[in-house]
Parts: structure tokens; C-alpha cells; sequence
């Protein structure tokens, strides 16, 4: 019966082969596994991906599709890593795909070390197809609310910004431009070539189980100023730039209304195609949880949004975009930088990634911030933290794991009504009571794990602020070391420099009454190498 419901039909001896035998039997423990045996309609390209729990480091990564005969297809690594549990064990994540493309309303199943561990149908979709591309004009004041902006605004920009924020103050707007033109030259002189189209492009992505999903984003990309020949779109690279955290409500970079809108001008009037996905839990998909910090999930909805705008220029412009990539972000987008690496990597060639101030080490940040908060001592992770924030990050952290990785927990055995940490959470957190939680953290600690980047053409900047008080900025020395080090092939891999000591820093920290001042600090001087480098 469950396999006529799952694969559509089949004989007797076929249904008694897939039947999913019980986790208990086996010392590899899965967390999860998409496509889930609730999927009848996964795309036939679909990426399969297993979170897994492991005794030792290599014994529980047997992980293979077969069709509903039972025999088993050919299918390619696209990331896969493990992770050492400080309490025994290792948390190993697993992201495969066909060799070609799947049949279509055909049954399959998924096994690891040979046991059935899902049973789902295809349906006759490809994942990162093109929904539809819609002008969106830009709400970002002083700039024109117009979904065209010309190169005249796109290289005034940092001008238009400092008259914002001195508001009509003369003689403070002629200091702060020329400040801003010492210390941000290629923000303040971009000397774009093109206006910018900005609009709204949406896509089929996966969900939290693997079934197809319509997701939003950014796209940005150069136009003509002033008429003459219409453009030629035939290899030109791509920049991706990545969002930070922000509420479901939040302006999503779709609305053209976030700050990953300028980034995305600036690209555009260079040359470049610039697209920034909303990622699920923000923009058309602002009812649906977030996949806050999770690794997989955010590889996938980015590298599905690139082959969507990739289709989009090839349907309407008859134009085949260049394989070069290039990926901004800070915070999560740092994060969300660095994660799908692996993905982008089989659509294109990584000239440059260029990401602050991200958590690259899930489980460090939170381990150690969770500890201060009980009292212990701080360590270089937690040494600079503004503890305040921590109650709400580990509640986003914990619904995105129990939603897109299979965590369960008890928010009354964590939260108190106020919102803070419960004396006897932090207690029994302390005590190890908390494994399954740390195996989750582990998952998607980008920093520790055994993924390894073969990227030979990509230059890494890493920035961040030293005494940043909501990212430690040891997840970046971290990451540092990871990626300099042996069998990663990348083509350098440096910090970034903050200007730590310049004037404009001085300045921010001095005046500034925003709480995540030392957080957002790096990101001008990000942005400026990037537009540099364009």
C-alpha cells in the first residue's frame, strides 16, 4: 500500500522492498531527508539532500536514489561534509543530484547504507525554472522611484545619500562628500557606463520538504543610456548579492526598497547582471518559516534563482549570460555567501566571494554565547558579544531547525515569557542535555566541517570588525585558516580591510546610537573593494 501511494503503483515484491524500516535498528540516526515521502510532485532534477547523525566519520554517508524497481541511479556530489559532535559522534550533511534528469510522475526512493529511508513521486517540472520577470521601481529616497534608473543617479549615489543623512545641511554635506570620496573612491566615483532595469523575478525553488515552491527576488541589470544599440547580453557576469537577517515583514531585496539595491545599481552600471534571491520566509514567501542559517537550503534557492535569470535572458533576450560569478554579503549574507559554494560551482566559474561579518561557525557562536549568558567565562567567540541578543537568535535558529532539518524542541522549556533564557535551560545546556541542538548547530558550522571548496579561480575577502557585538569576528579568522588550508583550491584567500583606524569609523563609533554599529561598519568599505573590482 505505501508503495502504490508513493511510487504509483507497482508489484508485490517491489512494494515489500520499500517499505522504510525503523531508524531505531541502525546507529545512523537521520534528522533529515528531502525529497520527504510526502512529495508527489518533486521536480525530475531534484536535489536530494540527508542530515545524519553518525557513530564514526565515514560510516553512514551510503547514500544512494533508486527507481521503483529498485535498481539504482546514477547520481553526482554536489556538497557533502561532516562534523564532529564534542559529545561523541559526527553530524554529516549530504547534497546529491541525478546525472539525468528523472522520469517524469515516475516513483523513487531514497536509502542510506541500504535502507529505505524515502519514498517520492516526480512530478514534470525542472527546479530553478523561470516564473516571470516584473518592472520594480526602487523606493530607496533621494534615488527616482522608477524601475529604470540612468547612470547619472547611479554614480551620484553616495552624494544623493549624504545630503539624506545631513538633511539640507550644506556645509555638513560638503564634508561628509568629501570624506566619503577619501575614504570610499569607487562608491563615491563609480563611473557607471549603463542605467539599471530593476525588477522582480520569481522561480520554482524547494521547500522545507522538498516539493516545489514559487520564491522571489532581486534582479537588477545594465540598459543604454540615452538610446543607441540595444544591449548585448551575450557573456556577461553575474554578481549575486546575499541579504542579511530581517523579520518575515521586512522589505525583502524584491521590493526595491532594501539596501541590496544599491549594490545591485552599482553592478548594473558596469555591466554586470546583478540578482538577489528574498530566500524563503521573506518577500512572496514572507508566511513561510525562513531557513535561517541552514546551509543546504540556502545553496539550493540561490543556484536555482541563477539558472531562473539565466533562462530569463536566454527567453527574452535571446542571450546566453557569461559562466562568471561573483557573490556579495555581510551577516547571514555572509553566511549565505560562503554556503553555496559547492552549488555555484557546477554553474559557473567563482571569480570573486566577498563576505563580513557572517556566523560562519554556527555552532561556536552560539555554544559560546549561550554560556556567557549562563555565567561562564567568555571565550574569543563570546569575548566582545552584546549578550541582549542572544534569546532571540537562538529562537529563530531553533524553528528554522525544526522546520527545514527535523529539530524537536519545547519552547517552554527554553523560553520564558518575557523571551529570555530559562535559568534551568541554561543549566541543562551546560550539563550536555542539548545534544540533538548541538548536532543541529553543527550541520551548517561552515567553519569546522569537512566540506572542501575546489574553486581555483575564486579570490576570498573576508571582512570583518574586530570587536563586532553581534557576529564574533572570530567565525572569520576561523574560516580564514579552514580556507587556506589544504585540499581547498581557491585562488586566494585574504582578510579584508575595515579601516578600522580611518576617520569615518572614528566617527560612526563615536556618534552613532545603533546597537549593531560595530556589526555594520565593514560593509562600505566591502562594498567599495567590490565596486572596485568590477
Amino acid at each position: 500500500m505505501l508503495l502504490s501511494a508513493c511510487f504509483g503503483g507497482g508489484d508485490d515484491k517491489a512494494q515489500t522492498a520499500a517499505v522504510i524500516e525503523p531508524s531505531e535498528v541502525s546507529p545512523c540516526q537521520v534528522l533529515k531527508v528531502t525529497p520527504e515521502a510526502s512529495v508527489t510532485d518533486a521536480f525530475v532534477d531534484p536535489l536530494l539532500t540527508l542530515t545524519y547523525t553518525a557513530p564514526t566519520a565515514g560510516t553512514c554517508n551510503n547514500f544512494a536514489l533508486v527507481d521503483r524497481g529498485q535498481s539504482p541511479v546514477p547520481t553526482r556530489v554536489v556538497a557533502a561534509s561532516e562534523w564532529p559532535h564534542p559529545q561523541g559522534g559526527f553530524v554529516g550533511t549530504l547534497t546529491l543530484e541525478p546525472v539525468d534528469a528523472l522520469a517524469q510522475k515516475a516513483g523513487y526512493g531514497l536509502k542510506q547504507n541500504g535502507k529505505t529511508i524515502s519514498l517520492f513521486t516526480t512530478g514534470t517540472e525542472r527546479r530553478g525554472s523561470l516564473a516571470k520577470v516584473e518592472d520594480q521601481p526602487v523606493h530607496l529616497s533621494p534615488l527616482p522611484e522608477s524601475a529604470r534608473i540612468g547612470k547619472d543617479d547611479i554614480n551620484g549615489v553616495v552624494d544623493a545619500l549624504a545630503e539624506r543623512i545631513t538633511e539640507g545641511n550644506k556645509g555638513l554635506a560638503f564634508l561628509l562628500k568629501a570624506l566619503l570620496k577619501r575614504e570610499l573612491p569607487h562608491l563615491a566615483d563609480p563611473q557607471a557606463r549603463f542605467a539599471a532595469r530593476v525588477g522582480k523575478l520569481t522561480y520554482r525553488s524547494v521547500d522545507a520538504t522538498g516539493a516545489p515552491v514559487t520564491l522571489s527576488g532581486l534582479l537588477v541589470y545594465p540598459e543604454q543610456d540615452g538610446g543607441g544599440a540595444p544591449m548585448d547580453y551575450n557573456g556577461l557576469p553575474i554578481v549575486i548579492g546575499q541579504r542579511g537577517a530581517g523579520d518575515n515583514d521586512s522589505e525583502a531585496p524584491s521590493s526595491g526598497a532594501h539596501i541590496m539595491t544599491v549594490p545591485g545599481l552599482l553592478a548594473a552600471g558596469k555591466g554586470h547582471v546583478y540578482i538577489a534571491p528574498d530566500l524563503i520566509g521573506m518577500g512572496d514567501t514572507a508566511k513561510s518559516p525562513q531557513a535561517y542559517l541552514m546551509a543546504k537550503d540556502t545553496a539550493a534557492q540561490t543556484q536555482d534563482m541563477l539558472r531562473a535569470v539565466r533562462e530569463y535572458f536566454l527567453q527574452q533576450h535571446r542571450a546566453q549570460l557569461g559562466r562568471d560569478l561573483r557573490i556579495v554579503g555581510a551577516s547571514q549574507g555572509g553566511f549565505s555567501s560562503i554556503a553555496p559554494l559547492p552549488h555555484l560551482s557546477l554553474d559557473g566559474t567563482v571569480r570573486l566571494v566577498s563576505a563580513a561579518e557572517g556566523p560562519y561557525d554556527v555552532h561556536r557562536t552560539f555554544h559560546s554565547s549561550v554560556l556567557a549568558v549562563g555565567g561562564a567565562a567568555r571565550d574569543a567567540y563570546s569575548e566582545h558579544e552584546d549578550l541582549k541578543f542572544v534569546p532571540s537568535h537562538v529562537r529563530d535558529v531553533m524553528e528554522s531547525f525544526q522546520t527545514y532539518q527535523g529539530y524537536r524542541f519545547d519552547p517552554k522549556a527554553v523560553f520564558a515569557e518575557d523571551g529570555s533564557l530559562l535559568p534551568s535551560f541554561l543549566q541543562d545546556y551546560k550539563d550536555g542535555k542539548y545534544k540533538d541542538f548541538v548536532a543541529h548547530l553543527g550541520a551548517n558550522s561552515l567553519a569546522s566541517n569537512t566540506q572542501q571548496y575546489n574553486l581555483p579561480e575564486a579570490k576570498v575577502k573576508l571582512y570583518h570588525f574586530t570587536k563586532d557585538s553581534l557576529v564574533p569576528s572570530q567565525n572569520t579568522v576561523d574560516l580564514l585558516a579552514k580556507l587556506s588550508a589544504a585540499p581547498n583550491r581557491l585562488a586566494s584567500v585574504e582578510r579584508g580591510n575595515c579601516h578600522e583606524s580611518s576617520e569615518i569609523v572614528k566617527l560612526v563609533l563615536q556618534f552613532s546610537k545603533s546597537s549593531l554599529k560595530t556589526h555594520i561598519i565593514c560593509v562600505p568599505f566591502q562594498i567599495d573593494d567590490l565596486v572596485g573590482e568590477l
